[in-house]
């Protein structure tokens, strides 16, 4: 305002004197000191303008340097969530091999253990008469084979397995028959005792709304599926499968889970249980 009223009192004056106007007596020696005075609050504008534009620009540089940090940072953050969801795929990676290993045991491991258990049974060597297992021959005629020579088993489970894992070896722990002592209650392993020709069947039990899908193995073979389902039912379901294989000495046998829902059953009333015999 100041600034202002200084100006307007130099323009009368100047337009006063140029006019020689008597009333108002104005002279040089009266405008000279309000024109420095303008001048003086002029150059003090400027240096204030300019001051004012210096530090605008700063601000503006600062603006720009953070716009470039936050890009940067952005850029960083990015890279970042990238590195952790790969991090992340990769633990859980690995947590499912662990768990794999854990559950899933190589035919290979499960044959060297099995064979490391002593086998009462003896081998034994059938005479061939014209080509035909002599054997055989016996079974026909319905003489019973030499003992050494039988094998055949029987076992179930004492209790139920809530949500058995996809790899799971059913040990069916109850034995109440093991002629040749060829099964194992302690693993769920039937170790063949001699080569020769095997039945095999396995009964497995789901309870209400729940499914179990089992497999017969075979070294690292499947040989037999079979599903159990009741999930569409508010009852137990009982399934069961027969297989028959020629075996080697020293094959393994065993059921194993290969997927589930809910809860594998066995109790008094209803058993989840593994058979098997040699036929000769």
């Amino acid at each position: 305002m100041r600034f202002s009223a200084l100006v307007l009192g130099l323009v009368l004056s100047v337009a006063a004197v140029c006019r020689g106007d008597d009333d108002m007596n104005f002279s040089n020696q009266d405008v000279m000191p309000t024109l420095r005075e303008v001048h003086s609050m002029m150059v003090e504008w400027r240096n204030s303008q300019k001051l004012q534009d210096e530090k605008m620009r700063a601000l503006q540089s600062d603006l720009n340097q953070e716009r470039l940090l936050r890009k940067e940072l952005e850029a960083r953050l990015d890279i970042l969530e990238e590195q952790c969801k790969a991090t992340s795929e990769i633990s859980a990676v690995r947590q499912s091999d662990v768990t794999t290993d854990k559950t899933m045991v190589s035919a290979a491991e499960i044959k060297k253990l099995s064979r490391t258990r002593p086998l009462t049974s003896k081998t034994h060597k059938t005479t061939k008469r014209n080509g035909e297992d002599s054997t055989f021959r016996k079974l026909l005629m319905g003489q019973e084979p030499t003992p050494h020579n039988t094998v055949a088993f029987y076992a179930y489970m004492s209790h139920d397995i809530a949500a058995p894992s996809v790899g799971h070896i059913l040990v069916f722990n109850v034995v109440k028959t093991n002629v040749g002592s060829a099964y194992n209650h302690h693993d769920g392993i039937f170790t063949a005792p001699s080569t020769g020709s095997y039945v095999f069947s396995w009964t497995v039990t789901s309870w209400d709304h729940s499914y179990v899908y089992s497999e017969l193995m075979v070294n690292s073979s499947s040989f037999g599926k079979l599903v159990t389902s009741s999930e569409e039912i508010n009852d137990v379901h009982v399934g069961s499968s027969v297989v028959a294989v020629a075996l080697t000495q020293g094959d393994v046998v065993y059921v194993r889970v290969a997927g589930s829902s809910g809860t594998l059953a066995s109790q008094s009333n209803v058993y989840t249980s593994f058979t098997g015999w040699k036929l000769f």
